[in-house]
Protein backbone atom coordinates (compact mmCIF):
# COMPACT_ATOMS: atom_id res chain seq x y z
CA UNK A 1 0.00 0.00 0.00
CA UNK A 2 1.34 3.35 -0.93
CA UNK A 3 1.99 5.46 2.11
CA UNK A 4 0.12 8.75 2.23
CA UNK A 5 2.47 11.72 2.34
CA UNK A 6 1.96 14.10 5.21
CA UNK A 7 3.22 17.66 5.48
CA UNK A 8 3.24 19.38 8.83
CA UNK A 9 3.20 23.16 8.73
CA UNK A 10 5.93 25.08 10.49
CA UNK A 11 5.20 28.60 11.53
CA UNK A 12 4.90 30.98 14.41
CA UNK A 13 4.98 29.21 17.76
CA UNK A 14 1.89 29.44 19.89
CA UNK A 15 1.44 28.10 23.40
CA UNK A 16 -1.72 26.31 24.42
CA UNK A 17 -2.32 24.77 27.79
CA UNK A 18 -4.35 21.74 28.84
CA UNK A 19 -3.03 19.85 31.84
CA UNK A 20 0.42 21.21 31.08
CA UNK A 21 0.27 20.33 27.38
CA UNK A 22 2.27 22.62 25.09
CA UNK A 23 2.00 22.76 21.30
CA UNK A 24 4.01 24.51 18.62
CA UNK A 25 1.76 25.38 15.67
CA UNK A 26 -0.16 22.15 16.17
CA UNK A 27 2.93 19.95 16.71
CA UNK A 28 2.55 17.86 19.85
CA UNK A 29 5.02 17.96 22.71
CA UNK A 30 6.35 14.39 22.83
CA UNK A 31 7.24 14.69 26.53
CA UNK A 32 3.56 14.80 27.46
CA UNK A 33 3.16 11.30 26.06
CA UNK A 34 6.48 10.07 27.38
CA UNK A 35 5.35 11.00 30.89
CA UNK A 36 2.35 8.70 30.55
CA UNK A 37 2.77 5.23 32.04
CA UNK A 38 2.78 3.54 28.65
CA UNK A 39 5.71 2.08 26.74
CA UNK A 40 4.98 3.73 23.43
CA UNK A 41 7.92 1.93 21.78
CA UNK A 42 6.81 -1.62 22.66
CA UNK A 43 5.64 -2.30 19.08
CA UNK A 44 8.38 -0.43 17.28
CA UNK A 45 8.87 -1.67 13.73
CA UNK A 46 5.28 -2.83 13.23
CA UNK A 47 3.01 -1.36 10.54
CA UNK A 48 -0.69 -0.57 10.86
CA UNK A 49 -3.09 0.35 8.08
CA UNK A 50 -6.04 2.74 8.40
CA UNK A 51 -9.17 2.86 6.24
CA UNK A 52 -10.70 6.31 6.57
CA UNK A 53 -13.58 8.29 5.10
CA UNK A 54 -12.63 11.68 3.65
CA UNK A 55 -13.59 14.10 6.40
CA UNK A 56 -12.00 16.77 8.64
CA UNK A 57 -11.32 13.97 11.16
CA UNK A 58 -9.41 11.99 8.53
CA UNK A 59 -7.48 15.08 7.46
CA UNK A 60 -6.49 15.71 11.08
CA UNK A 61 -5.21 12.17 11.51
CA UNK A 62 -3.13 12.39 8.35
CA UNK A 63 -1.62 15.72 9.39
CA UNK A 64 -0.54 14.36 12.76
CA UNK A 65 0.41 10.76 11.96
CA UNK A 66 4.09 11.69 11.72
CA UNK A 67 3.92 12.63 15.41
CA UNK A 68 2.63 9.15 16.27
CA UNK A 69 5.28 7.44 14.17
CA UNK A 70 8.03 9.45 15.84
CA UNK A 71 6.66 8.63 19.30
CA UNK A 72 6.11 4.90 18.75
CA UNK A 73 8.25 3.71 15.87
CA UNK A 74 5.06 2.25 14.36
CA UNK A 75 4.60 2.95 10.66
CA UNK A 76 1.10 4.07 9.64
CA UNK A 77 -0.41 3.76 6.16
CA UNK A 78 -3.69 5.44 5.24
CA UNK A 79 -6.29 4.91 2.56
CA UNK A 80 -8.89 7.71 2.50
CA UNK A 81 -11.96 7.34 0.28
CA UNK A 82 -15.07 9.42 -0.48
CA UNK A 83 -18.00 8.49 1.71
CA UNK A 84 -19.88 6.02 -0.50
CA UNK A 85 -16.68 4.30 -1.64
CA UNK A 86 -15.58 4.14 1.98
CA UNK A 87 -18.80 2.43 3.05
CA UNK A 88 -18.43 -0.15 0.28
CA UNK A 89 -14.74 -0.86 0.97
CA UNK A 90 -15.35 -1.06 4.72
CA UNK A 91 -18.05 -3.67 4.20
CA UNK A 92 -15.87 -5.75 1.89
CA UNK A 93 -12.88 -5.66 4.25
CA UNK A 94 -14.72 -6.37 7.48
CA UNK A 95 -17.23 -8.97 6.32
CA UNK A 96 -14.52 -10.67 4.27
CA UNK A 97 -12.43 -10.96 7.45
CA UNK A 98 -9.53 -9.33 5.63
CA UNK A 99 -6.59 -8.21 7.74
CA UNK A 100 -5.68 -5.53 5.16
CA UNK A 101 -6.75 -2.71 7.50
CA UNK A 102 -6.28 -2.66 11.25
CA UNK A 103 -8.39 0.42 11.99
CA UNK A 104 -11.49 1.80 10.28
CA UNK A 105 -13.54 4.91 10.77
CA UNK A 106 -16.98 4.01 12.04
CA UNK A 107 -20.14 5.24 13.74
CA UNK A 108 -22.85 3.63 15.89
CA UNK A 109 -24.98 2.71 12.86
CA UNK A 110 -21.97 1.17 11.16
CA UNK A 111 -20.93 -0.64 14.33
CA UNK A 112 -24.31 -2.34 14.56
CA UNK A 113 -23.92 -3.59 11.01
CA UNK A 114 -20.69 -5.41 11.81
CA UNK A 115 -20.97 -6.49 15.44
CA UNK A 116 -23.28 -9.53 14.92
CA UNK A 117 -20.75 -11.21 12.63
CA UNK A 118 -17.90 -10.56 15.03
CA UNK A 119 -16.19 -8.23 12.56
CA UNK A 120 -15.30 -5.50 15.09
CA UNK A 121 -12.97 -6.03 18.03
CA UNK A 122 -14.34 -5.19 21.51
CA UNK A 123 -11.99 -2.65 23.09
CA UNK A 124 -12.62 -3.15 26.80
CA UNK A 125 -9.64 -5.47 27.33
CA UNK A 126 -7.23 -3.00 25.72
CA UNK A 127 -8.64 -0.10 27.70
CA UNK A 128 -8.23 -2.04 30.95
CA UNK A 129 -4.72 -3.41 30.23
CA UNK A 130 -2.20 -1.29 32.22
CA UNK A 131 0.60 -2.29 29.84
CA UNK A 132 -1.31 -0.58 27.03
CA UNK A 133 -3.34 2.17 28.69
CA UNK A 134 -2.51 4.67 31.40
CA UNK A 135 -5.99 5.12 32.84
CA UNK A 136 -5.18 8.47 34.44
CA UNK A 137 -3.58 9.85 31.27
CA UNK A 138 -6.34 8.60 28.99
CA UNK A 139 -9.21 9.53 31.35
CA UNK A 140 -12.14 7.75 29.70
CA UNK A 141 -14.52 9.69 31.97
CA UNK A 142 -13.52 12.90 30.17
CA UNK A 143 -15.61 11.81 27.16
CA UNK A 144 -19.19 12.99 27.08
CA UNK A 145 -21.17 9.95 28.30
CA UNK A 146 -23.55 10.20 25.35
CA UNK A 147 -20.72 9.50 22.91
CA UNK A 148 -19.16 6.58 24.79
CA UNK A 149 -22.50 4.92 25.45
CA UNK A 150 -23.48 5.28 21.79
CA UNK A 151 -20.36 3.24 20.96
CA UNK A 152 -21.34 0.41 23.30
CA UNK A 153 -23.55 -2.61 22.80
CA UNK A 154 -24.44 -4.83 25.76
CA UNK A 155 -21.71 -3.23 27.85
CA UNK A 156 -18.92 -3.76 25.31
CA UNK A 157 -17.12 -0.80 23.78
CA UNK A 158 -16.65 -1.29 20.03
CA UNK A 159 -15.30 2.10 18.97
CA UNK A 160 -13.73 5.25 20.33
CA UNK A 161 -15.78 8.37 19.51
CA UNK A 162 -13.94 11.32 18.01
CA UNK A 163 -16.38 13.84 16.60
CA UNK A 164 -20.09 14.23 17.26
CA UNK A 165 -22.84 16.22 15.67
CA UNK A 166 -26.33 16.88 16.91
CA UNK A 167 -28.73 19.09 14.98
CA UNK A 168 -29.76 22.71 15.12
CA UNK A 169 -31.83 25.25 13.23
CA UNK A 170 -29.67 27.97 11.68
CA UNK A 171 -31.36 31.17 10.57
CA UNK A 172 -30.49 34.50 9.04
CA UNK A 173 -31.17 36.91 11.87
CA UNK A 174 -31.12 39.92 9.54
CA UNK A 175 -33.83 38.38 7.35
CA UNK A 176 -36.07 37.39 10.27
CA UNK A 177 -35.66 40.87 11.74
CA UNK A 178 -36.49 42.52 8.42
CA UNK A 179 -39.78 40.65 8.12
CA UNK A 180 -40.74 41.03 11.76
CA UNK A 181 -40.63 37.41 12.82
CA UNK A 182 -38.93 35.50 15.63
CA UNK A 183 -37.07 32.17 15.59
CA UNK A 184 -39.52 29.26 15.43
CA UNK A 185 -39.67 26.81 18.32
CA UNK A 186 -41.98 24.16 16.84
CA UNK A 187 -42.54 22.63 13.42
CA UNK A 188 -45.83 24.50 13.06
CA UNK A 189 -44.07 27.77 13.86
CA UNK A 190 -41.29 26.89 11.41
CA UNK A 191 -43.87 26.54 8.66
CA UNK A 192 -45.51 29.87 9.53
CA UNK A 193 -42.21 31.77 9.82
CA UNK A 194 -41.06 30.34 6.50
CA UNK A 195 -44.36 31.31 4.94
CA UNK A 196 -43.94 34.88 6.19
CA UNK A 197 -40.37 35.04 4.83
CA UNK A 198 -41.57 33.78 1.46
CA UNK A 199 -44.26 36.47 1.37
CA UNK A 200 -41.63 39.08 2.17
CA UNK A 201 -39.34 37.79 -0.56
CA UNK A 202 -42.20 37.88 -3.05
CA UNK A 203 -43.10 41.46 -2.11
CA UNK A 204 -39.46 42.55 -2.46
CA UNK A 205 -38.86 40.64 -5.67
CA UNK A 206 -36.23 38.38 -4.09
CA UNK A 207 -35.99 35.14 -6.07
CA UNK A 208 -32.46 33.93 -5.37
CA UNK A 209 -32.82 33.08 -1.66
CA UNK A 210 -34.68 29.98 -0.45
CA UNK A 211 -36.82 30.51 2.64
CA UNK A 212 -35.79 27.03 3.86
CA UNK A 213 -33.65 24.07 2.81
CA UNK A 214 -32.33 20.79 4.20
CA UNK A 215 -30.91 17.47 3.04
CA UNK A 216 -33.11 15.32 0.83
CA UNK A 217 -30.88 12.76 -0.89
CA UNK A 218 -31.62 9.09 -0.33
CA UNK A 219 -29.06 8.03 2.25
CA UNK A 220 -28.59 7.19 5.90
CA UNK A 221 -27.48 10.68 6.86
CA UNK A 222 -30.66 12.36 5.64
CA UNK A 223 -33.24 10.70 7.87
CA UNK A 224 -30.65 10.63 10.63
CA UNK A 225 -30.47 14.42 10.85
CA UNK A 226 -33.47 16.77 10.88
CA UNK A 227 -36.22 14.22 10.30
CA UNK A 228 -35.33 11.71 13.03
CA UNK A 229 -34.93 14.60 15.48
CA UNK A 230 -38.48 15.72 14.65
CA UNK A 231 -39.76 12.14 14.69
CA UNK A 232 -38.37 11.71 18.22
CA UNK A 233 -39.74 15.06 19.39
CA UNK A 234 -43.19 13.82 18.39
CA UNK A 235 -42.71 10.72 20.55
CA UNK A 236 -41.72 8.43 17.70
CA UNK A 237 -39.74 5.22 18.22
CA UNK A 238 -38.44 2.97 15.47
CA UNK A 239 -38.97 -0.20 17.55
CA UNK A 240 -40.76 -0.81 20.82
CA UNK A 241 -39.24 -2.60 23.81
CA UNK A 242 -40.28 -5.97 22.44
CA UNK A 243 -38.49 -5.30 19.17
CA UNK A 244 -41.59 -4.68 17.08
CA UNK A 245 -41.69 -1.83 14.53
CA UNK A 246 -43.50 1.18 15.99
CA UNK A 247 -42.95 3.88 13.38
CA UNK A 248 -46.53 4.32 12.22
CA UNK A 249 -48.95 6.50 14.15
CA UNK A 250 -51.37 9.25 13.22
CA UNK A 251 -49.11 11.75 14.99
CA UNK A 252 -46.07 10.74 12.94
CA UNK A 253 -48.12 10.78 9.74
CA UNK A 254 -49.23 14.36 10.43
CA UNK A 255 -45.69 15.44 11.33
CA UNK A 256 -44.24 13.83 8.20
CA UNK A 257 -46.91 15.47 6.06
CA UNK A 258 -46.15 18.93 7.48
CA UNK A 259 -42.37 18.42 7.19
CA UNK A 260 -42.54 17.49 3.50
CA UNK A 261 -45.11 20.23 2.83
CA UNK A 262 -42.69 22.78 4.33
CA UNK A 263 -40.00 21.63 1.90
CA UNK A 264 -42.36 21.40 -1.07
CA UNK A 265 -43.86 24.85 -0.50
CA UNK A 266 -40.74 26.79 0.44
CA UNK A 267 -37.70 24.63 -0.24
CA UNK A 268 -35.56 23.67 -3.24
CA UNK A 269 -37.09 22.02 -6.28
CA UNK A 270 -34.21 19.52 -6.36
CA UNK A 271 -34.54 18.59 -2.68
CA UNK A 272 -34.28 14.85 -3.35
CA UNK A 273 -30.75 15.33 -4.73
CA UNK A 274 -29.34 17.53 -1.95
CA UNK A 275 -26.74 16.31 0.55
CA UNK A 276 -25.35 18.06 3.62
CA UNK A 277 -22.66 19.97 1.76
CA UNK A 278 -25.27 21.44 -0.61
CA UNK A 279 -27.23 22.71 2.38
CA UNK A 280 -24.18 24.18 4.09
CA UNK A 281 -22.97 25.85 0.90
CA UNK A 282 -26.41 27.35 0.23
CA UNK A 283 -26.62 28.86 3.70
CA UNK A 284 -23.01 30.07 3.77
CA UNK A 285 -23.38 31.71 0.36
CA UNK A 286 -26.49 33.61 1.44
CA UNK A 287 -28.87 31.54 -0.68
CA UNK A 288 -31.03 30.20 2.16
CA UNK A 289 -32.77 31.93 5.07
CA UNK A 290 -33.09 28.86 7.33
CA UNK A 291 -31.69 25.34 7.47
CA UNK A 292 -31.59 22.41 9.89
CA UNK A 293 -28.37 20.42 10.03
CA UNK A 294 -25.20 19.63 12.00
CA UNK A 295 -24.59 21.88 14.99
CA UNK A 296 -20.80 22.14 14.45
CA UNK A 297 -20.89 24.32 11.33
CA UNK A 298 -20.38 27.53 13.29
CA UNK A 299 -16.66 27.75 12.61
CA UNK A 300 -17.13 27.67 8.86
CA UNK A 301 -20.15 29.97 8.90
CA UNK A 302 -18.06 32.56 10.75
CA UNK A 303 -15.04 32.18 8.45
CA UNK A 304 -14.98 34.97 5.84
CA UNK A 305 -12.90 32.75 3.56
CA UNK A 306 -15.86 30.36 3.30
CA UNK A 307 -18.96 32.28 4.35
CA UNK A 308 -20.71 35.37 3.04
CA UNK A 309 -23.01 35.64 6.06
CA UNK A 310 -20.58 36.20 8.94
CA UNK A 311 -22.29 38.16 11.68
CA UNK A 312 -25.71 37.69 10.05
CA UNK A 313 -26.82 34.31 11.38
CA UNK A 314 -27.92 32.73 14.63
CA UNK A 315 -28.79 29.24 15.87
CA UNK A 316 -31.59 27.76 17.90
CA UNK A 317 -32.64 24.27 18.87
CA UNK A 318 -34.33 21.89 16.46
CA UNK A 319 -38.13 22.31 16.60
CA UNK A 320 -39.63 20.79 19.70
CA UNK A 321 -42.69 18.57 19.71
CA UNK A 322 -44.95 17.00 22.32
CA UNK A 323 -41.95 15.09 23.70
CA UNK A 324 -39.79 18.23 23.88
CA UNK A 325 -36.47 18.83 22.11
CA UNK A 326 -35.09 15.49 20.95
CA UNK A 327 -32.11 15.89 18.64
CA UNK A 328 -30.54 12.81 17.15
CA UNK A 329 -26.75 12.46 16.78
CA UNK A 330 -24.14 11.15 14.38
CA UNK A 331 -20.77 10.29 15.92
CA UNK A 332 -17.69 9.54 13.84
CA UNK A 333 -15.40 7.16 15.67
CA UNK A 334 -12.50 4.79 15.14
CA UNK A 335 -12.82 1.02 15.50
CA UNK A 336 -10.54 -2.00 15.31
CA UNK A 337 -10.89 -4.73 12.69
CA UNK A 338 -11.36 -8.07 14.49
CA UNK A 339 -9.21 -9.67 11.78
CA UNK A 340 -6.25 -7.34 12.44
CA UNK A 341 -2.90 -9.01 12.98
CA UNK A 342 -1.58 -5.95 14.83
CA UNK A 343 -4.24 -5.31 17.44
CA UNK A 344 -2.05 -4.09 20.28
CA UNK A 345 -0.18 -1.68 18.05
CA UNK A 346 -3.53 -0.56 16.62
CA UNK A 347 -4.78 0.13 20.13
CA UNK A 348 -1.83 2.42 20.81
CA UNK A 349 -2.92 4.47 17.82
CA UNK A 350 -6.53 4.61 19.05
CA UNK A 351 -5.36 5.67 22.51
CA UNK A 352 -2.99 8.31 21.12
CA UNK A 353 -5.39 9.72 18.52
CA UNK A 354 -8.26 10.13 20.99
CA UNK A 355 -6.15 11.45 23.87
CA UNK A 356 -6.69 14.91 25.32
CA UNK A 357 -3.65 16.55 23.70
CA UNK A 358 -4.34 15.22 20.21
CA UNK A 359 -8.04 16.04 20.34
CA UNK A 360 -7.30 19.55 21.56
CA UNK A 361 -4.92 20.35 18.73
CA UNK A 362 -7.35 18.68 16.31
CA UNK A 363 -9.99 21.18 17.37
CA UNK A 364 -7.76 24.23 17.65
CA UNK A 365 -5.62 23.85 14.56
CA UNK A 366 -7.67 21.59 12.29
CA UNK A 367 -11.16 22.71 13.34
CA UNK A 368 -12.34 19.19 14.14
CA UNK A 369 -15.72 20.00 15.70
CA UNK A 370 -17.52 19.05 17.88
CA UNK A 371 -14.90 17.37 20.13
CA UNK A 372 -16.24 14.56 22.30
CA UNK A 373 -14.07 15.31 25.32
CA UNK A 374 -15.41 17.62 28.01
CA UNK A 375 -11.97 19.13 28.71
CA UNK A 376 -11.47 20.00 25.04
CA UNK A 377 -14.91 21.50 24.48
CA UNK A 378 -14.39 23.60 27.61
CA UNK A 379 -10.78 24.56 26.91
CA UNK A 380 -10.51 28.37 27.32
CA UNK A 381 -9.44 29.01 23.72
CA UNK A 382 -12.15 26.70 22.34
CA UNK A 383 -14.70 28.50 24.53
CA UNK A 384 -13.52 31.89 23.28
CA UNK A 385 -13.72 30.83 19.64
CA UNK A 386 -17.07 29.08 19.83
CA UNK A 387 -18.66 31.88 21.87
CA UNK A 388 -18.29 34.03 18.77
CA UNK A 389 -20.33 31.68 16.60
CA UNK A 390 -23.76 32.90 15.60
CA UNK A 391 -23.63 36.15 17.57
CA UNK A 392 -23.22 34.10 20.74
CA UNK A 393 -26.16 31.77 20.10
CA UNK A 394 -24.42 28.67 18.72
CA UNK A 395 -22.20 27.43 21.55
CA UNK A 396 -25.06 27.32 24.10
CA UNK A 397 -27.10 25.19 21.70
CA UNK A 398 -24.20 22.80 21.06
CA UNK A 399 -23.56 22.52 24.80
CA UNK A 400 -27.24 21.86 25.49
CA UNK A 401 -27.20 19.19 22.81
CA UNK A 402 -24.14 17.55 24.37
CA UNK A 403 -25.57 17.64 27.87
CA UNK A 404 -29.33 17.32 27.46
CA UNK A 405 -31.12 17.65 24.13
CA UNK A 406 -29.29 15.07 22.03
CA UNK A 407 -29.14 11.30 22.17
CA UNK A 408 -28.89 8.33 19.86
CA UNK A 409 -32.49 7.88 18.71
CA UNK A 410 -32.11 4.66 16.71
CA UNK A 411 -32.60 1.27 18.28
CA UNK A 412 -29.37 -0.65 17.63
CA UNK A 413 -30.06 -2.81 14.61
CA UNK A 414 -27.72 -4.15 11.91
CA UNK A 415 -30.27 -3.03 9.31
CA UNK A 416 -30.52 0.60 10.49
CA UNK A 417 -28.73 1.86 7.36
CA UNK A 418 -31.12 0.04 5.05
CA UNK A 419 -34.13 1.18 7.06
CA UNK A 420 -33.02 4.82 6.94
CA UNK A 421 -32.66 4.70 3.15
CA UNK A 422 -36.10 3.11 2.76
CA UNK A 423 -37.54 5.75 5.06
CA UNK A 424 -36.07 8.63 3.06
CA UNK A 425 -37.35 7.11 -0.17
CA UNK A 426 -40.86 7.22 1.27
CA UNK A 427 -40.43 10.80 2.48
CA UNK A 428 -39.45 11.72 -1.07
CA UNK A 429 -42.69 10.13 -2.28
CA UNK A 430 -44.71 12.31 0.12
CA UNK A 431 -42.79 15.41 -0.98
CA UNK A 432 -43.36 14.66 -4.69
CA UNK A 433 -47.01 13.80 -3.92
CA UNK A 434 -46.62 10.32 -5.36
CA UNK A 435 -47.99 8.95 -2.10
CA UNK A 436 -49.94 10.29 0.85
CA UNK A 437 -48.15 10.59 4.16
CA UNK A 438 -50.35 7.83 5.55
CA UNK A 439 -49.45 5.46 2.70
CA UNK A 440 -45.74 6.26 2.90
CA UNK A 441 -45.36 5.88 6.66
CA UNK A 442 -47.31 2.62 6.52
CA UNK A 443 -44.83 1.43 3.91
CA UNK A 444 -41.90 2.39 6.17
CA UNK A 445 -43.55 0.39 8.96
CA UNK A 446 -43.98 -2.56 6.61
CA UNK A 447 -40.38 -2.41 5.42
CA UNK A 448 -39.05 -2.05 8.98
CA UNK A 449 -40.84 -5.27 9.85
CA UNK A 450 -39.25 -7.00 6.86
CA UNK A 451 -35.80 -5.67 7.84
CA UNK A 452 -36.22 -6.49 11.52
CA UNK A 453 -33.27 -8.57 12.57
CA UNK A 454 -33.43 -11.68 14.72
CA UNK A 455 -30.11 -10.50 16.15
CA UNK A 456 -31.23 -7.30 17.77
CA UNK A 457 -28.23 -5.99 19.60
CA UNK A 458 -29.61 -4.06 22.53
CA UNK A 459 -32.17 -1.55 23.53
CA UNK A 460 -30.93 1.94 24.32
CA UNK A 461 -32.96 4.24 26.50
CA UNK A 462 -32.13 7.96 26.21
CA UNK A 463 -32.00 10.07 29.32
CA UNK A 464 -30.75 13.53 30.22
CA UNK A 465 -27.55 11.97 31.58
CA UNK A 466 -26.75 10.12 28.39
CA UNK A 467 -27.72 6.68 27.15
CA UNK A 468 -28.28 3.54 29.12
CA UNK A 469 -27.37 0.31 27.34
CA UNK A 470 -29.29 -2.80 28.34
CA UNK A 471 -28.74 -6.46 27.54
CA UNK A 472 -29.95 -7.77 24.18
CA UNK A 473 -33.65 -8.51 24.09
CA UNK A 474 -33.71 -10.98 21.19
Amino acid sequence: MKKVLRVLGIGMVVSLFLCGIVFAQGVLDKSVFENAKVNWRQFEGQTINLLLCKHPMQATFEALIGEFESLTGIKVNVLALPEQQFFERQTIVLTGKSSEFDIVMSSPMLNWKFIPGGFLEPLNAYLEDPSLTDAAFYDIDDFFPMTINASKVAGKLYAIPYQVEAYTLYYRSDILDKYGTTPPETLDELYEVTKKIKAGFDADGITDILPFTCRGVKGAGTVNSAYLSLFSSYGGKDFDKEGNPSIYSETIVAMSDLWTKLIRDFGPKDWSALDWYDVKDAFASGKAAMIIDADHWGAELEDPAFSQITGKWKATHVPKGPAGIQSNIWAWSVAMNAASQNKRAAWLFLEWASSKPVMLVASLKYNNQTPVRNSVWNDPEIVERTNAWGQGTCRPIVTKNLEEYAALRWTPNPNAFALSETWQEQLQRIWSQDASADEAIKEVQKQSNALKTTQRLATIIPSKKGLKTLEPLF
